[in-house]
């Protein structure tokens, strides 16, 4: 059934047949290009970002319009402050255009993830996402047909990590021969500044409660290099650190082990005593937010040491160099 064909049903079909062998597997962008993690990058492009971002941050007029008719999608699973400020505005200041995604209120909650990034990425030249499992960033670099940008995962942040090794570069210069000392749990943003030192030739100490170690495979590069000392010892730590970071205790998604870290964690804070046993110039850093009197005390993050909210403004800067980069607009 179904009637008469019209007259020209088979240039019709003939055409659809064509549309589809033109369309069918074809991207939009370039997903391969997406950033997942700081151990990705070559030594090369590790400087590259981070030298773009100082240069970004003195010449910001120079890239006004480096992204003018592109559009990046901001992803949110996980809530945030700095995430979502440095990216929206950093698009913004560079002509081009951010949509802020909410996935609790939207159909990232009722449909494959597979088939909405897909969709997504029809939309936007590059997503930024803020999720839970680094899993899900694997699937949505599987299916998104353009860049994404980890945004924070359980196992990364890879964006803090190139404004913390942005910030030192400030500050000292050159990386390489430098030591940092990160004071607390081996999570995420302990996984990215240890992917870092690889990248910089920095040496990091970690000092963890014991059963809070940083993941095995980002030690394991570092051991390779021997760029790494892993201690339960604060005060061993910041010997000779240029620089001493801390982190909360309590990562999002961890609140129901809250009092068993807060004693687990006692005696990890970056506090004026601790740094008596590290040398006068060494500088402070937090990732933020902080909690103040828990892993890092409030005169610390007062005090002239501190370069906190340098690290935080820095999120902006090497974060839109990243972009271009990604985009091949630089």
């Amino acid at each position: 059934m179904g009637g008469k064909k019209p007259i020209d049903y088979s240039e019709r079909v003939a055409m659809s047949k064509r549309v589809l062998d033109e369309r069918f597997d074809k991207k939009k962008g370039k997903p391969e290009r997406s950033f997942l993690s700081i151990s990705e990058l070559s030594e090369r492009d590790m400087m590259e970002i981070l030298e773009g971002g100082i240069d970004v941050k003195r010449n910001p007029d120079k890239f006004r319009d480096k992204l003018r008719n592109k559009s990046v999608a901001l992803l949110f699973q996980k809530t945030s402050t700095r995430t979502r400020v440095s990216f929206e505005i950093g698009v913004g200041e560079l002509g081009g255009q951010p949509m802020y995604v909410d996935w609790r209120t939207s159909n990232f909650t009722l449909a494959n993830l597979e088939d909405e990034i897909r969709v997504l990425s029809r939309y936007v030249d590059l997503i930024m996402a803020r999720v839970y499992k680094h899993d899900d960033l694997l699937v949505m670099k599987k299916y998104s047909e353009v860049p994404i940008i980890n945004g924070l995962c359980n196992l990364y942040h890879p964006c803090q990590g190139l404004a913390d090794y942005m910030t030192m570069m400030e500050y000292f210069g050159k990386l390489d021969g430098l030591k940092i000392a990160y004071i607390g749990d081996g999570n995420n943003v302990c996984n990215s500044l240890i992917n870092g030192a690889v990248k910089t030739g920095m040496f990091i100490s970690v000092a963890h409660p014991k059963g809070y170690a940083p993941l095995e495979q980002a030690v394991n590069e570092a051991k390779k290099k021997g760029l790494i000392e892993l201690t339960n010892s604060p005060e061993q730590a910041v010997k000779d650190a240029d620089v001493v970071y801390a982190d909360t205790w309590i990562s999002m998604g961890d609140e129901d082990q809250k009092e068993q870290r807060m004693k687990v964690f006692e005696g990890y804070s970056i506090t004026k005593e601790l740094l008596k046993h590290a040398p006068e110039h060494t500088l402070v850093m937090h990732c933020l937010p902080a909690h103040r009197g828990y892993e890092i005390t409030a005169e610390v993050i007062e005090s002239k040491r501190s370069i906190v909210f340098d690290q935080a403004e820095n999120r902006k800067h090497v974060q839109k160099y990243l972009m271009m980069k990604i985009l091949e607009i630089i």
